[in-house]
């Protein structure tokens, strides 16, 4: 065994590790957390791909490094992968293991009520309920006498939620590029210490928590039963000296707002620190910030929507010892799409995670923060789970829009009646999403036509209907987020953008026309700084 340093020899956590939280070595997510989404997904999706893969495992190879088909639906691992990823399959394939047991429950009693649920009486229909969801799910019509099945998520999670099956991989972020995570299982790898443990461990806070405090590397390396062959990979991911961020304090008697890639802003007043939607860079490189560039506190962080580029776990895993309380939209009545991001956090470790509906307000010391509505983005789908924000610090309000879409610039107008004027607004401008099945077709217990799947996107604004956005809550600036074009974003993202994409070509559209009318506006990338001086007026850097 290799031991660089003596146990008593103060050591931090390298802030440039790369941090994969993984479930049945698939890199975690809402819906692979989620009891229900996460039985249909890996049933009926990851396990078909896994036997493709087995059968043509080149041909998958060769496709998942095809630029040209970047974000399709291929295993990148090398031949020699095969037994592992056999072993893999067969177990989540295993038709009597509680993965395809409960999936094949959900599709069953779909089918069940689009059958038998016809407006009358549901009693009888109870009794073909299978034994996987006796006491899990309620029955029920809407007021147009649709039938559906309303779930008991939090019972679902006391039934099937399994930490034997999590995972935290770790290394060294020495490149952007990484396989796909939705269809790439992350297999043990040189250079990668797997850490086979509940991602609600405590003891990965004391590990990630080395990156601000430094910790005996005796203690360090006690915290996991490590094999002399990890110990090795351990100290790799050490340092003597912990790495300086650059101004991560707000000077005194300014409001800073920080765009960190993506949809990621944090805003700062004093010791106060909000932040929006983090999915951090692990590697130092130049135009972006990483996590040596956030606060030692992050006081409050909203989440906007549950997808993975939004609700990143593996951001927000290596943050938890530093978050105080995370804001996420409240999902709807147990609907299979709409699961509870609440939930999600709560199991995997997060303690203090309050939910909102549009027009709550939330006091956040001399600011606050309120919901607000967010409308498509989800393939048409009834998804409740779904919120934009205000984010008021004394000198600034900023307006997180995520993917919302301008549909009707009422609801904007209504918007300003509850939060004032906005200052500064964010909005995502994906016009051109993928398809309804890209991310939501596990789900669906019958056939879903192709060109059907292809008419429901997950779309952000177009050019007018971020004029609508802009126009109604009468913001004095306009910045578009990324929408994944920074290099590090492309294991979750899989964008594939040129200048000549539509949904850029809209962007030049939606600046020019602000432009035309006095709004500032701009395209974001890799990262951006905004000040306030509270005392001088404003000075963007």
């Amino acid at each position: 065994m290799s031991q660089t340093w003596s146990d008593d020899q103060p050591v931090y956590l390298r802030s440039d590790v790369a941090v994969e939280p993984l479930i049945n070595s698939y890199y975690a997510w809402l819906h692979l957390v989620s009891p229900a989404t996460a039985a249909m997904n890996f049933s009926k999706f990851i396990a078909p791909l896994l036997e493709s893969f087995l059968a043509e495992p080149e041909l998958h190879l060769d496709s998942a490094r095809d630029p040209r088909l970047r974000g399709g639906m291929f295993v990148g691992l090398d031949s020699d992968r095969r037994e592992e990823v056999r072993a893999l399959q067969a177990r989540l394939a295993d038709p009597a293991g509680p993965t395809s047991v409960l999936a094949a429950g959900l599709d069953a009693l779909s089918i069940t009520l689009q059958e038998r649920a016809s407006g009358w009486d549901l009693t009888d229909v109870y009794d073909s309920v299978p034994v996987a969801l006796r006491g899990l799910v309620e029955l029920v019509y809407d007021l147009e006498d649709h039938a559906r099945v309303r779930l008991n998520e939090r019972m679902l999670y006391r039934s099937y939620f399994d930490p034997g099956q999590h995972c935290v991989d770790l290394s060294i972020a020495d490149a952007d590029e990484r396989p796909f995570a939705m269809t790439t299982p992350r297999l043990p790898r040189p250079g990668h210490l797997q850490l086979a443990v509940p991602l609600s461990d405590p003891r990965l806070d004391e590990l990630f928590g080395a990156q601000l405090r430094p910790m005996p590397y005796g203690r360090l390396r006690s915290l996991f039963e490590l094999e002399d062959h990890q110990l090795t990979v351990l100290d790799t991911l050490l340092t003597e000296r912990p790495d300086a961020g650059h101004q991560r304090q707000c000077p005194a008697g300014e409001t800073r707002v920080r765009y960190f890639g993506h949809a990621c802003l944090v805003v700062q007043h004093g010791d106060l620190t909000v932040v929006a939607d983090p999915f951090i860079a692990d590697r130092r490189a130049e135009g972006r910030y990483t996590h040596e560039d956030l606060p030692d506190r992050l006081d409050w962080v909203v989440i906007t929507h549950g997808h993975q580029d939004h609700l990143e776990l593996g951001t927000l895993l290596k943050l938890r010892h530093r978050i105080g309380t995370i804001v996420v939209p409240r999902a709807g009545s147990g609907a299979l799409q709409d699961p509870s991001l609440k939930l999600c956090l709560q199991a995997l470790g997060f303690e203090r995670v309050i939910e909102v509906e549009a027009g709550e307000e939330i006091r956040v010391g001399d600011g606050r923060i309120v919901a607000c509505p967010f409308v498509g983005e989800h393939c048409d789908l009834d998804i409740g789970a779904k919120a934009t924000y205000l984010i008021e610090v004394p000198g600034r309000t900023i307006y997180v829009g995520a993917d919302n879409r301008g549909l009707d610039e009422r609801v904007f107008e209504l918007t300003r009646d509850l939060v004032g004027p906005v200052d500064m607004a964010f909005l995502g401008m994906e016009c051109d999403g993928a398809p309804l099945l890209w991310l939501y077709g596990p789900l669906f217990s019958r056939r879903v036509d192709r060109k059907l799947s292809r008419s429901r996107k997950l779309n952000g604004s177009d050019a007018v209907e971020a004029m609508r956005i802009v126009r109604a809550l009468g913001t004095a600036e306009a910045y578009v987020y990324a929408m994944g074009r920074e290099e590090w974003l492309g294991f979750i993202m899989a964008t594939s953008y040129t200048e000549d994409s539509y949904q850029l070509q809209q962007t030049r559209v939606f600046l020019d026309e602000c432009a035309a009318i006095g709004i500032k506006a701009d395209q974001l990338l890799g990262q951006a700084e905004f000040h306030v001086s509270l005392v001088g007026g404003e000075d963007p850097a």
